[in-house]
């Protein structure tokens, strides 16, 4: 063992530059996957707090009586699962005037788990005190003090506190808190617990439901936070594995998309894929540094050394420089990434939902914004993938090493003395007798004396250039993505949202408001939306996914959604075999927001002015969970038939489209365009899910010819440079607060947030392109110095034959050319495969909005210049090595080590 260990060391100290070469490239690899790595466990970590904030910090909850709820709270460990916390809230009263509004009393252990923190004041302590948070002070129009009369359903209350606001899942409702002693004679009680998180979740909730005899079925999880701590049993991964492998539409995609709950499994991918650019970078530098050496190995080995010699010697090798290497690439790592933590940690913390809620169903025109993540907390070493890279990188080092002498057991001792890698064609032809160039003669024999060490070049020289492409593509379309869903999906397309918060469709903001709006000195613009619900047919299989709604389901797995089959009749009703009718949300934009549109379009054109004309409007489709848009069976040039109800003001039982046909309209409209995405929409009525609901958009002056809409539900206002939107926004509702149930949200802050956000994204992004580019550029650099060094002994005997120095570099020069032409073609034709996996990924598992199918021009034409100097500087710079050495040595090879 010392005898290897000292021959190991020996190398490493003759061979300088190959030894920094394989220590720079395990410092870099092991600080790129410990940093990026710890970057997204920071992420993890902070996003599960930030879950227990936003979705509240318990895992189950179910609905059950006062004396169940008590005997529940007194027993908490039982056999296989242990309740860390548990409360329960009692609804007494549940009012529908003047919004909906829920009269409620929570055990101190509910308001904790819910994070309903006091901010001013104190809990209800008498029967006519009242607790609630801001957001329903402020449209109760209550002020925001102390002692506050409030009046609900004709009782007086006083406001005892003020709590904050409440979290996701309870915003159907506004709730007000009571004192425990208030009992209206109607109530229903809900027991929420927490179990401890250091075993999985499935088999505590088994064990405790076998405990007290509760049906699973009754039992609802906070599915944004126990998928972190294993709250899905594996039977349920089976049978998403099956569903994945036998329904039409789903496969890889489908499956992917569920097991990478919380993106979990999107990290692990990350870190995999590092991984094994790590293992090929370190391999294909230590390669290098053993082919010249295949001589000594060679002389070693016929001197009577063993093969477990030689591969101890090797691993001694890697496993100095690793121990060197590693430790330090880790503290380099984490070092960059708690700084990098520090500035852009919001982009690795998973954005919660938490928005703009509306009356009558869950509106969010927050959506997914970076203005709801919140501060990035406190930044977190992944000790866990640390020891799992460690011992990973031991065994490939030990692989890598049991490979190579493997390797030599191919090459006879002669071959491996002359470090010849195979057999070659001899070829006794003359190429001086003919007037040739004959340095371009030698480039080429040397370039493709073996086809297979040729490939294995030019895929090292190219596979740099592939990452940094493939790594900008996907950053470009995910900038593009963001920028959509910005606006779409995140309803943050405009400062300020003004819009209607009730589900009559009697309730409109005046079109004067609008124009008074526009006055304002500081307001630049003001897009508007008119509303209408109605109903389309799809017969005759027009409907090809009838699996997509609850109430067409064949398979009858899903619920239909109890409001919305008591308010609307459901999403959609079967009329027959393949025949059905479907909801619908009816949208009128002014020309600006039409225009918008268009960045959204999947076929046909927008133009507002050929709409009013030709009465065509826009059809938004649904998607699937692979980012289609079949299914639906619509296409440009199709007619369309609505039906809407005749006016506005009809009784609420209208809307289930079920009445006489005295009380509705229909129009046959053609269809100019289908859209992915709407931009003003509302969840008011029917909801508006961004990719599951179908809308019909046309101009606001179709809405008023057809059904005489002439008021809004929704306008976005935006504002000048610089403006106060906090003080516009109160001029704003100043202006709409005679307009029932009218609502004023400023965004401008969000939006601010938002925009640095995706900044941030951005740069990390192409940061790491860079990096990995750099590490791909050591790799070129000692490629090529292996390629010149290796032919020591040939270029000996050119020099000696009299080439001249200019001439030795000129032959370098072109072969660096050559290799960088060759590269660069291999690199092309291997991206555009890679091109169409990442466009397939993006759209069918992650869902992209409209990604382009190809990369810039600019990053392709700088890589492909980038890889021809570097091919070029790289050879240049190791036959300069060559020239510095006499020539003597250069014909005996200069292995030895003395």
């Amino acid at each position: 063992m010392k005898g290897v260990l000292k021959l190991s060391f020996a190398y490493l100290r003759y061979y300088k530059k190959q030894t920094f070469s394989l220590f720079l490239g395990v410092l870099l690899s092991a600080a790129l996957l410990s940093g990026v790595g710890s970057l997204l466990y920071s992420g993890k970590q902070q996003n599960i707090e930030k879950v227990r904030q936003e979705y509240g910090d318990w895992h189950y909850y179910f609905q059950s009586d006062a004396k169940e709820a008590q005997r529940l709270l007194e027993k908490k460990n039982g056999n296989g699962y242990e309740i860390e916390a548990s409360g329960t809230i009692t609804i007494r009263k549940v009012m529908e005037e003047p919004y909906k509004i829920m009269l409620a009393y929570g055990d101190e252990s509910y308001r904790h788990m819910m994070n309903r923190t006091l901010l001013k004041g104190s809990y209800p302590k008498a029967a006519n005190e009242v607790a609630m948070d801001t957001y329903v002070l402020r449209n109760l129009g209550i002020p925001e003090k102390i002692g506050s009369e409030v009046v609900l359903d004709g009782e007086r209350f006083l406001l005892s506190g003020i709590l904050s606001e409440s979290v996701e899942g309870t915003e159907d409702y506004m709730q007000v808190f009571v004192h425990e002693s208030i009992d209206y004679g109607q109530n229903g009680v809900f027991f929420y617990f927490k179990f401890m998180e250091n075993r999985p979740l499935y088999k505590q909730l088994a064990a405790f439901c076998k405990k007290f005899d509760v049906e699973k079925e009754s039992i609802r999880r906070n599915s944004e936070l126990d998928g972190y701590f294993k709250g899905t049993a594996p039977s349920a991964y089976w049978e998403v594995l099956k569903v994945s492998f036998t329904e039409e539409g789903t496969g890889i995609p489908y499956l992917y998309a569920y097991y990478n709950e919380g993106g979990q499994l999107t990290n692990k991918v990350i870190l995999i894929a590092l991984g094994v650019f790590g293992v090929f970078i370190l391999y294909s530098l230590f390669q290098v540094s053993v082919r010249k050496r295949m001589s000594q190995y060679s002389i070693m080995q016929t001197l009577g050394m063993a093969e477990g010699y030689t591969f101890g010697s090797l691993l001694g090798e890697l496993l100095l420089i690793f121990a060197a290497g590693f430790p330090l690439g880790c503290l380099l790592g984490n070092s960059v990434a708690a700084l990098l933590y520090g500035k852009i940690g919001q982009i690795f913390v998973g954005v919660q939902n938490k928005g703009l809620r509306h009356i009558g169903g869950k509106q969010e025109l927050a959506g997914i914004s970076a203005a709801n993540i919140g501060e990035a907390g406190r930044f977190y070493i992944d000790e866990k993938l640390i020891w799992c890279s460690l011992i990973f990188f031991v065994v490939v080092l030990a692989v890598m090493s049991f490979y190579l002498v493997r390797k030599m057991r191919s090459y006879s001792w002669g071959q491996m003395i002359r470090k010849e890698s195979g057999k070659r064609k001899k070829n006794r032809k003359i190429y001086c007798l003919h007037r040739e160039n004959l340095s371009d003669i030698l480039t080429k024999k040397f370039m493709f004396g073996k086809i297979s060490s040729f490939f294995g070049i030019l895929f090292s020289l190219s596979i740099g250039g592939i990452i940094f492409l493939g790594a900008t593509y996907v950053t470009e379309n995910t900038k593009i993505h963001n920028e959509l869903t910005f606006k779409a999906d995140d309803g943050l397309g405009s400062d300020i949202q003004v819009f209607e918060d009730s589900d009559d469709l009697g309730h409109m903001i005046p079109a004067y408001i609008a124009e008074e709006i526009r006055k304002l000195p500081d307001v630049e613009s003001v897009n508007t939306m008119n509303y209408m619900l109605g109903e389309i047919p799809l017969y005759d299989g027009k409907l090809i996914w009838t699996s997509y709604f609850a109430e067409t389901d064949p398979s009858d797995d899903l619920e239909p959604d109890p409001v919305l089959m008591e308010k609307y009749h459901g999403m959609a009703t079967i009329e027959g075999d393949d025949d059905y009718k479907l909801k619908v949300n009816v949208y009128g934009y002014d020309d600006e927001m039409l225009l918008e549109l268009s960045d959204y379009l999947l076929e046909g054109s927008i133009d507002p002015d050929t709409m009013r004309k030709e009465d065509t409007v826009i059809f938004k489709t649904i998607m699937g969970g692979q980012g289609t848009y079949d299914g639906i069976d619509m296409k440009t040039g199709d007619f369309v038939t609505l039906k809407t109800p005749k006016s506005t003001e009809v009784p609420a039982e209208v809307l289930k489209f079920q009445e006489e046909d005295s009380f509705y309209t229909e129009q046959k409209l053609e269809v100019a365009a289908l859209a992915s995405r709407p931009l003003a929409k509302t969840d008011a009525f029917i909801g508006d899910e961004e990719s599951s609901t179908v809308d019909i958009i046309m101009t606001e002056e179709q809405m008023e010819k057809y059904f005489g809409v002439t008021g809004y539900h929704n306008m976005g206002i935006t504002l000048k440079e610089g403006v106060d939107g906090a003080a516009v926004s109160s001029e704003i509702r100043q202006l709409t607060k005679s307009v029932s149930k009218c609502m004023v949200k400023d965004y401008t802050q969000a939006i601010k947030t938002e925009n640095a956000f995706i900044e941030q994204k951005m740069l990390f992004f192409y940061g790491v392109a860079f990096v990995l580019l750099g590490i791909s550029i050591l790799h070129i650099i000692n490629s090529m110095q292996y390629l010149v060094a290796a032919r020591k002994h040939e270029f000996g005997i050119l020099r000696a034959m009299g080439i001249t120095d200019g001439g030795f570099r000129r032959m370098l020069f072109k072969e660096g050319i050559r290799y960088g032409i060759y590269a660069n073609l291999l690199m092309f034709a291997l991206y555009v495969s890679m091109q169409k996996i990442l466009y397939y990924v993006m759209v069918r598992v992650y869902l992209y909005l409209h990604p382009v199918a190809w990369v810039s021009v600019m990053p392709v034409v700088v890589m492909l210049v980038l890889n021809l100097i570097i091919c070029i500087l790289a050879m240049e710079w190791a036959g300069k090595s060559i020239l510095e050495e006499g020539i003597m040595e250069e014909l005996n090879g200069g292995d030895r080590i003395s």
